[in-house]
């Protein structure tokens, strides 16, 4: 039996229907990339991608956390590197001054050595990083999070201005080896001092390092996990866009021949 016009009209409305949202769908997933893009998508994909975004997120903050501890680190560093170039520049003095058999050349040498060892409580002082100072005079600490309680990295400064690390104002050079040379014993002394330290910094900047590259992977991996559950495959979607969007025109073109059909049923109905 062939339809009526009003079965094929509403038939053909539903096609329309279908074939939008099926057009919509397939549209959006080829401006977002991916097929699950809410829970009545795929509600188990949905939830467990959203899980492992989350996760994402949580492990890049820590990385970026991390990132700035080393950045105070590596501040803290760069003061420790300049306080040596200063302590060498003060033994050269020093050695000046021990070699040097004229006291006024030496009390000279001396004064310089003493103006010369204020810079290394400045360098100290500006050795900072985000409100964070690990070598000055009273330094500070800090504690680098990890994404659990385990994985907490807690570091402490250690001062290192002039007093702290034993280079004391120079005095009575003149005329006086012995002196000066007890000042050269205090800048080697100091030198060991600053350079243990350097060291003990490099060692947890490339720890730190380690860490984040280690979370930054972590993340990735939890990233391309979401993506795999709800990720489209463009070419699918393009096509599939396409045959609704073809099936939708001929659900409209059938709409119109139904439409067309009323009319002639309603014409032949106003001759009698």
């Amino acid at each position: 039996m062939a339809l009526s016009p009003i079965s094929s009209a509403t038939g053909a409305l539903s096609s329309i229907q279908q074939n939008q949202d099926l057009l919509d769908t397939n549209l959006r997933r080829l401006s977002t990339g991916r097929s699950v893009n809410s829970a009545s998508d795929n509600s188990q994909a949905f939830v467990l991608a959203s899980g492992l975004l989350e996760r994402a997120g949580t492990l890049t903050e820590v990385g970026t956390s991390i990132g700035q501890g080393i950045g105070a680190l590596q501040a803290a560093g760069n003061g420790l590197d300049a306080i040596t170039k200063v302590v060498g520049q003060l033994k050269s003095l020093a050695k000046q001054a021990e070699a040097s058999s004229d006291p006024t050349e030496q009390a000279n040498l001396q004064s310089q050595y003493n103006t010369l060892r204020g810079q290394i409580d400045g360098i100290a002082s500006d050795s900072s990083y985000n409100g964070v100072n690990l070598i000055a005079a009273n330094p500070g600490s800090l504690t680098v999070p990890g994404a659990s309680a385990q994985s907490t990295t807690s570091i402490g400064g250690k001062a290192s201005d002039a007093n702290s690390l034993g280079i004391t104002a120079a005095s009575g050079w003149a005329g006086n080896t012995a002196n000066i040379q007890s000042d050269i014993a205090n800048l080697d002394a100091a030198t060991s001092s600053v350079r243990a330290r350097a060291q003990e910094i490099g060692a947890n900047v490339t720890s730190l390092q380690t860490q984040a590259s280690f979370y930054q992977n972590q993340a990735a991996i939890a990233t391309q996990g979401a993506n795999g559950l709800t990720a489209s495959d463009p070419n699918e979607a393009a096509a599939n866009a396409a045959s609704a969007d073809t099936y939708r025109q001929l659900g409209l073109a059938a709409l119109r021949n139904a439409g067309q059909g009323q009319e002639a049923v309603l014409a032949l109905f106003s001759r009698q």
